[in-house]
């Protein structure tokens, strides 16, 4: 793949359940290094048209291209070994295993899914030296050996993220990563995820403006399942389409 070629290239997709069309036509793509979100309504289509970047969902129509693959008809798990990272808006941890456990099976995971039943993965020193990475990068060393039904909501989005790095996602895509967090956790994970974009090009679905446009290098507008706007933080807060639809008067 070229150097300047997207990481994540949509185009023209188009997915209709009976009369209802979800995602009309639409196109975008992420870039190496950038953090692009994506913003809109309730109803605006986001959440089918994640579902059709991450395999859960075929396109009627329109292609979808990882890494220059056109993957419109790959299954999830074929993407997800290509380096397509996702985290939930709901969080999708194994309670009753420790921090370190479930970033660890993230990583023996990695390879595809196969496990060594003859060997102990807790005994694999390269495997221990990306768990002990992933941990300190998004602030969990100290909770480490604490059990994930342990954490605070906050907390247990932090090792998502470190669940989904510790496979070295080419692209992330984070579904409401804000959702249910006060400002102190807010900031934090805000932080966090600057210092991530330029290991994994990241698309992000967020409600909290506030966060997305402390984030976003650019930003696209998904409204009645169409992207009727793309550009940078400051010509989003400028176009007057964009605040009719959504943003409103208040985002200037």
């Amino acid at each position: 793949m070229s150097e300047f070629a997207p990481v994540l290239a949509i185009e023209g997709l188009h997915k209709a359940f009976g009369a209802v069309v979800a995602t009309d036509g639409v196109t975008l793509d992420v870039r190496q290094g950038e953090i692009h979100a994506l913003i809109g309504p309730n109803g605006a289509g986001k959440s089918t048209l994640i579902a059709q970047i991450c395999g859960e969902q075929r396109p009627d129509r329109g292609t979808i291209r990882f890494e220059g693959c056109d993957v419109t008809a790959s299954p999830a798990y074929r993407r997800a070994r290509l380096g397509l990272g996702r985290s939930f808006q709901l969080t999708q941890l194994c309670p009753d295993f420790s921090v370190a456990e479930n970033v660890l099976l993230s990583v023996e995971a990695g390879d595809g899914g196969s496990f060594d039943l003859f060997s102990n993965p807790r005994k694999n020193a390269a495997s221990q030296e990306i768990v002990a990475r992933w941990i300190d990068a998004v602030g969990l060393s100290d909770r480490s050996k604490a059990p994930a039904s342990a954490l605070s909501h906050g907390e247990k989005r932090q090792l998502e993220i470190a669940v989904a790095m510790a496979r070295q996602p080419r692209l992330l895509l984070l579904d409401e990563p804000m959702a249910g967090m006060g400002p102190d956790e807010s900031a934090k994970l805000t932080a966090l995820l600057l210092g991530l974009k330029a290991q994994s090009a990241i698309l992000l679905v967020e409600h909290d403006m506030d966060a997305v446009f402390k984030l976003a290098d650019r930003i696209s507008v998904l409204v009645y399942g169409r992207i009727i706007f793309t550009g940078t933080v400051a010509e989003v807060r400028g176009s007057l389409a964009v605040q009719a639809a959504y943003l409103g008067s208040e985002a200037c």
